[in-house]
């Protein structure tokens, strides 16, 4: 695998139209991304197995428990209304558009959904690696950057990605990753979830 390939590059958005939809414990799931994270900050691409962080969206259309292969979650809802998580004994409600954060091995419990949601499932290894979701308002007048590190997801609305001076229309829950040297902006008119991954 060449250096190229190896990076996750900002004018190669992730289409979640490419990845295969697979079954897990509640639905079904579209991997978008997984891999490590170099010393510098950057997001490496990797097998599955050898991942210490991945990103995809999931839905939730039955209750069920599942149980991480990594334990340093965070859920955020993008299609839907509520359901209820419980986490070693404790519940917490997963609300539209605000992430749900909590590290655990152990297997955490959905409530019935009374609909199919979709969530930003996102989980990494918290020995190596710290990670948050952010929920931004998009606008045309003040632009998104996205760094090293970081993917950012299309939730609602639209958008398109800006590098240098190209431009390029990303598609609602495709996503775009963060440059330190190539400085991607998003402008648009939506909401976007902005994973980020910092060395633990």
């Amino acid at each position: 695998m060449s250096e190229a390939q190896a990076t996750f590059a900002p004018e190669s958005i992730l289409e979640l139209s490419k990845s295969a939809k697979k079954q897990w414990e509640l639905g079904q799931v579209r991997l978008i991304a997984a891999g490590t994270l170099s010393d510098a900050g950057t997001l490496q691409r990797s097998s599955e197995a050898e991942a210490t962080w991945q990103v995809s969206i999931r839905s939730i259309e039955k209750e069920a428990s599942f149980t991480a292969a990594l334990p340093a979650q965070v859920m955020t809802l993008i299609a839907g209304d509520f359901v209820q998580l419980e986490v070693e004994g404790e519940p917490h409600g997963l609300e539209p558009l605000r992430p749900l954060k909590f590290t655990s091995s152990a297997p955490v419990e959905a409530s019935q959904p009374t609909e199919e949601l979709l969530t930003v499932y996102v989980a990494a290894d918290p020995q190596k690696v710290r990670p948050t979701v952010r929920v931004v308002e998009l606008s045309k007048k003040r632009e998104q950057y996205l760094f090293d590190g970081q993917l950012g997801i299309l939730v609602q609305g639209s958008a398109v990605l800006l590098l240098g001076d190209q431009q390029q229309a990303i598609n609602l829950r495709d996503t775009v990753a963060g440059s330190d040297a190539q400085e991607p902006r998003i402008s648009g008119r939506g909401v976007m979830a902005v994973v980020s991954f910092d060395l633990a």
